[in-house]
């Protein structure tokens, strides 16, 4: 049954990545590192840890869109990075 839950909330949380179902933020804080448009991956994760989820949204290798599902103080955020460097961080309601 749990992992009944856990893939239905995977679904749920892909399918909000891909159809940016969320409101747009500038930053957030993470072990008090701020993370915005243009951190490098390894910063993000060096702050917030490795992330929940995380899909390839389009794109190849060299030019990719990725986006990592965060739960921050409660909130959940995805992350949006484009060939490695944050592009846009949602809030998801």
């Amino acid at each position: 049954m749990r992992s009944i839950q856990l893939g239905l909330l995977l679904l749920v949380i892909a399918i909000s990545v891909l159809a940016g179902n969320g409101s747009e933020v500038s930053n957030i804080n993470c072990s008090g590192t701020w993370i915005r448009s243009e951190t490098d991956k390894l910063t993000l994760i060096s702050a917030c840890g490795k992330a929940e989820y995380s899909e390839v949204v389009s794109g190849d290798n060299n030019n990719k869109l990725e986006g990592l599902l965060y739960t921050i103080d409660g909130k959940r955020y995805v992350i949006y990075l484009k060939t490695g460097r944050v592009t846009k961080i949602e809030w998801l309601h």
